[in-house]
This record gives structure tokens, sequence and C-alpha cells, in this order.
């Protein structure tokens, strides 16, 4: 049984889909600069996001499994109009390498200190196909919504 405020919350990231749809994830700059344009993070839109997101923390349902003692992470969707959606939260830590198949755009939000995913600043970003990177989040702690095109990621061994 799923909890009223992550119904709102996918209610909120499906309407977000057709921006998603609309940018090229091979090109990740753009694609970035498009998506904080469209979408930015001190915005009412995904300040309502972020809101729901911290109460499903603090509630238990957004990230519930543990991948370390700094790392939690929870699907919130296999498949929302195309993409898998995944919440996972790190504070100054590393996560499991994988290669992003189809792209990966995330919804990076800090929580703590002055936190960087894989070096960038909070907001959006995109990852194009065929990238690899092993998820690392300094300075802090960030939660990230990261959805993947067909979930399609393979993930190293």
């Amino acid at each position: 049984m799923s909890h009223p405020d992550q119904d709102e919350l996918l209610a909120r990231l499906e309407a977000l889909l057709p921006s998603l749809d609309a940018v090229d994830p091979a090109n990740e700059a753009e694609a970035t600069a498009r998506l904080n344009k469209r979408h930015p993070f001190d915005g009412e839109e995904v300040g309502a996001i972020r809101d729901l997101c911290q109460r499903g923390l603090a509630e238990g349902w957004l990230a519930p499994h543990d991948a370390g003692p700094t790392v939690k992470f929870g699907r919130l969707a296999k498949d929302l109009g195309g993409y898998a959606v995944d919440a996972v939260t790190m504070a100054n830590d590393a996560g499991r390498g994988h290669t992003h198949t189809r792209g990966e755009l995330n919804m990076c939000f800090p929580l703590a200190g002055e936190p960087l995913f894989d070096g960038l600043p909070p907001g959006w970003v995109v990852f194009a196909p065929g990238s690899h990177h092993v998820p690392t989040v300094t300075g802090g702690t960030m939660l990230f919504l990261y959805f993947t095109p067909g979930g399609a990621v393979v993930w190293d061994r």
C-alpha cells in the first residue's frame, strides 16, 4: 500500500516527464541547462518535490534500504512513463559504479553541508547514454532522484 505523500510525489514527477522526454541526454551540458531553466531548483515546482522527498525520508518510505552506513536508497517507480525512478541519499561517500546504457537524468538536492554530486552542484545533472560513473557525494549529504530511461542500467560487478 502506498503512502499519500508518495502518490503526490509520483504525480509531481510524472508532470516533469514531457521535459525529460524533450531533452537529448547525449548532449549532457545542454540537457542539464534546459532542465535547470525549465524546472529551477529555487522554484515552487521543484520545491514541492523537495518537501515531499524530505517528508519521505523522515517517514522512512522514500529510501528505506541501506547500502552502507551513509547510503540509503529506494525505488519510487519501476516504470513512470518509460523511466525507472529511484531515490538515493549519500553523505561523503561513493555508491556502486554503473553504466547508463540509455542515459540518466538526476535531480540533486542538498540535505546538509555543501554537497557536490560527482563534482557538480545541486540541481539537474544529466549523464549521456553509454556513460559510466561511480556516483560520489563530497562536501555533505545529498538526496538525488534519478530517472533512467527504460530502467536501463548495467551495474559493475
